[in-house]
């Protein structure tokens, strides 16, 4: 028999008992069992168990089977009943799937690796960020409705990691973030500034009140760029509905920019992607210019989001680990700074819970129970992977290599 065909056969009988595990698992009573076996095998503790109630027991074939997109899953159709940020310190913190990934056996970790194959598959041999899949996640999640948004971020209309030093409250802290982006940019007075991402246009704002600059804000979300020029345009401010590969590739725009920045953006391009986009930045910039980068920062690199994440909130978004983002930019830039302030994102994110909360208290029918539930899920999911160092929060501030400037001021 020739390697073909028994390369083919043993495809075939692997498939065949992976089809009746599934069938097996799909039944409460084995997958209840499967569950408490790899939580054993992962070292997280029996008290997980206590911390969440089941309702319906064919949630646990949606755990074992679909992992962290089925407890998601049960959760919002109230098959599973618990405190999310609860149940994710419980199930990361100091276990093999969690702050200790890196150390020894990680049975549970492949138990979800194997669960995202598909997803981590198709993200090694498709470019899941191209100009057509990048709006997916401006339509689903940033065009959702700004009724929300306004409501949880507050008056900063800021949809990133706030700088909690020295801070008071949410709004202090993320204008605080917006004052240490500037100081990083070293902005003078006059100087041509373009925000690549741009959110709902206030940091943008903040830079051009402040630092007396001319900013131009580029977004792919119609809605963010409407609010934006609904609120927010005046003379020496103004916002454009584009891809930012766009933006960079138009002659009008090459080499005028003094200053780039980017807040929150650099999740969404994708690792395939990064080194064009640093190209992209070091192209709109004039020789003696300086970019700062703020994003979310993974220690470990992964080729795709989350799978509920990914289904729900940010599709098509990938976490940036440092091993992806130093190679992508280091022909390009010199590396002048660098700044992790992770965990100010967990509290961030715990004043975005209490908002959204309060907000669908006041308008119970704004949205459905379920979009209520997986809002809840995913910020207390993500509060807890801040909590816990898992996700950091990092500045690069980049300057064009040959560097024109002798250094820069250290800011913090």
């Amino acid at each position: 028999m020739s390697c073909v065909r028994v390369c083919t056969v043993l495809i075939a009988l692997v498939a065949v008992a992976l089809g009746s595990l599934q069938l097996l698992l799909k039944q409460p009573q084995y997958a209840k069992a499967a569950v408490h076996k790899v939580v054993e095998a992962g070292g997280i503790p029996e008290s997980v168990f206590n911390i969440i109630n089941v309702v319906d027991e064919s949630a646990w074939s949606d755990m074992i089977l679909k992992g962290n997109l089925g407890v998601a899953e049960g959760y919002m159709h109230g098959k599973i009943q618990m405190d999310p940020f609860t149940f994710f310190v419980t199930l990361l913190n100091g276990t093999s799937i969690g702050t200790r990934r890196k150390e020894g056996q990680d049975y549970l970790g492949l138990v979800m690796r194997l669960i995202s194959l598909p997803t981590n598959v198709a993200a090694y041999f498709f470019n899941m960020q191209t100009r057509d899949r990048s709006t997916r996640v401006t339509k689903q999640h940033y065009d959702a409705g700004n009724d929300l948004y306004e409501a949880m971020l507050g008056p900063s209309m800021s949809y990133t990691c706030a700088y909690w030093r020295g801070a008071n409250n949410l709004d202090e802290a993320q204008t605080n973030k917006f004052n240490l982006i500037m100081r990083k940019l070293e902005l003078t007075e006059g100087m041509n500034v373009v925000d690549l991402g741009m959110g709902w246009g206030t940091a943008a704002a903040y830079m051009h009140q402040h630092g007396r600059v001319n900013v131009t804000g580029v977004s792919l979300s119609e809605e963010q760029v409407k609010w934006a020029q609904a609120n927010l345009k005046k003379p020496g401010l103004h916002f454009i509905w584009q891809d930012y590969r766009d933006h960079c590739e138009n002659p009008a725009y090459v080499g005028t920019y003094d200053r780039v920045y980017s807040i929150g953006m650099l999740e969404h391009v994708g690792y395939q992607n990064l080194q064009p986009f640093f190209k992209c930045v070091k192209r709109l910039l004039k020789p003696d210019g300086l970019a700062v980068v703020h994003t979310i920062g993974e220690p470990d690199f992964v080729p795709a989001m989350d799978p509920f994440l990914d289904t729900y909130i940010f599709p098509g978004a990938v976490i940036p680990a440092l091993s992806s983002v130093m190679p992508a930019f280091e022909n390009d830039f010199l590396l002048e700074d660098f700044q992790n302030f992770g965990h100010d994102y967990s509290r961030t994110l715990a004043a975005w819970s209490v908002n959204s909360k309060a907000f669908f208290k006041k308008n119970p029918s704004a949205y459905s129970s379920e979009f209520q539930l997986m809002w809840d899920y995913y910020l207390k999911m993500c509060e807890a992977l801040f909590a816990l160092r898992i996700n950091q929060l990092w500045h690069f501030v980049l300057s064009p290599r040959p560097a024109l400037r002798q250094r820069v001021d250290r800011q913090t």
